[in-house]
């Protein structure tokens, strides 16, 4: 209930003091698992993610996060779970398996950090391991945003790109290299570097 509370109040900013900019709704499948991957721009694209799926969104978020205690309860009770960027990080990866299994939304920002600069950094192979052992569908996104209202940074205009879903095979073999490459072309393709 709070989750969908917080989602219609930021559905309600992004539009009226952002005028986001969503596309590709029609490619969100309306039932069954989901591996959701997105480009990181900045600490608002969870949130925006959030905003555009209709259904409960799963973050897997920065370790770090939760060491503060308001914050790390308030993300954890919606449903973030934590992930260590300094190791393999097992745990993160079953919560992951787990979720997807039972037919949840599982987002991941493949770049590991956000980033500021433009075009995509590599993406790390965890996502492609998640997507080899759910082969769940999965869906691309691409975020961006500019300044509005003479460079006010409180208000950025948003853009929201969704692609069409597709499936990683499951237990496929080979470089987990080469599926985080792929996954990394179809979040790329959907940015509009015109936009800045």
């Amino acid at each position: 209930m709070f989750y969908k509370f917080c989602r219609s109040l930021f559905r309600f900013f992004f539009s009226v003091f952002c005028n986001w900019e969503v596309r590709g709704l029609e490619n969100i499948p309306k039932e069954g698992p989901l591996l959701v991957i997105a480009n990181h721009i900045s600490y608002w694209d969870p949130v925006v993610i959030a905003s555009v799926m209709n259904k409960h969104v799963y973050f897997m978020a920065k370790a770090e996060l939760f060491n503060y205690p308001v914050f790390g309860a308030l993300i954890r009770s919606l449903g973030a779970f934590p992930v260590s960027r300094k190791q393999i990080d097992r745990s993160s990866l079953k919560r992951a398996l787990a979720l997807l299994g039972e037919g949840k939304v599982v987002c991941i920002f493949p770049e590991g950090t956000r980033n500021k600069k433009g075009d995509l950094l590599p993406f790390l192979p965890g996502a492609a391991f998640i997507a080899r052992k759910a082969s769940v569908p999965i869906i691309p996104i691409a975020l961006q945003k500019k300044r509005r209202f003479f460079g006010n940074k409180f208000f950025p205009h948003f853009f929201v790109n969704i692609g069409r879903s597709f499936i990683i095979e499951k237990e496929k073999q080979g470089d987990l290299k080469d599926d985080a490459g792929k996954m990394r072309v179809k979040v790329r393709s959907l940015i509009d570097f015109s936009i800045n």
